[in-house]
């Protein structure tokens, strides 16, 4: 069968040997699964950055995880949370604890946060986690950096 002409814009996996600023803690893979990874290298010429991953329930995910430290972009970001709970859709399934510009949220609530160029946020723990959670970070960069 021959190969669909936009076929390259649709990725369906993680990017291979990705490599995340030192901010961007490693995850335990057990509790946190990568689904897909969007940059101009998985899609060659993509001006627009994007991961999305599982969050999964298990011990360490009860205690808290912390995903990324204090940090800065040139670019605005956002990142979302969702709960997997058909009956409310507004459960985050989790507690996320999200400092920015030096304001500590923690929020309990499916929800999308716009982060804005060279502002500060960070750290990012998640815990008590007790349902699958799906989150994504995009921002308009070719590469997470």
């Amino acid at each position: 069968m021959a190969e669909k002409r936009n076929a390259k814009y649709v990725i369906t996996s993680d990017k291979p040997g990705l490599k995340l600023p030192a901010y961007r803690l490693k995850m335990d893979p057990r509790f946190v699964k990568k689904v897909t990874h969007v940059d101009a290298d998985t899609i060659p010429g993509a001006e627009f950055y994007s991961e999305t991953m599982w969050i999964l329930p298990g011990d360490k995910a009860k205690k808290g995880m912390v995903q990324m430290e204090s940090h800065t972009h040139k670019w605005g970001e956002l990142i979302g949370f969702f709960g997997f709970n058909y009956e409310n859709i507004k459960d985050l399934g989790c507690e996320i604890e999200f400092t920015v510009d030096n304001e500590k949220h923690v929020i309990t609530e499916a929800f999308a946060a716009y982060i804005p160029p060279g502002i500060q946020h960070g750290p990012l723990v998640i815990r008590n986690v007790r349902i699958p959670v799906f989150q994504l970070i995009a921002g308009p960069t070719k590469r997470y950096e």
